[in-house]
């Protein structure tokens, strides 16, 4: 997937990845994580959004809760036929 928008965090230096607790994807942009997680909760048998709901989107403290932040200690290099998806 493309992202339109990157972002990327640091803490003390060291790249920062987020994890959705519920499933374990990890992603470096913190808002394409919630828009994952988003998926994960409040949709419809029809897969429709119902606003106006406790399970509405954009529920900052429902989506934090859901995201485990993770550094990134250690590094080793690999060559690039190792990379899925490339």
């Amino acid at each position: 997937m493309i992202e339109l928008l990157h972002e990327q965090y640091e803490s003390d230096g060291s790249t920062v990845l987020f994890r959705c607790a519920e499933c374990g994807y990890i992603s470096l942009s913190l808002g394409s994580l919630h828009g994952h997680i988003e998926r994960h909760r409040g949709y419809t048998r029809f897969n429709i959004q119902v606003p106006l709901t406790k399970t509405a989107m954009a529920k900052r403290n429902a989506l934090m809760e859901r995201t485990e932040v993770l550094r990134v200690d250690e590094t080793s290099e690999i060559s690039l036929e190792e990379v899925e998806g490339l």
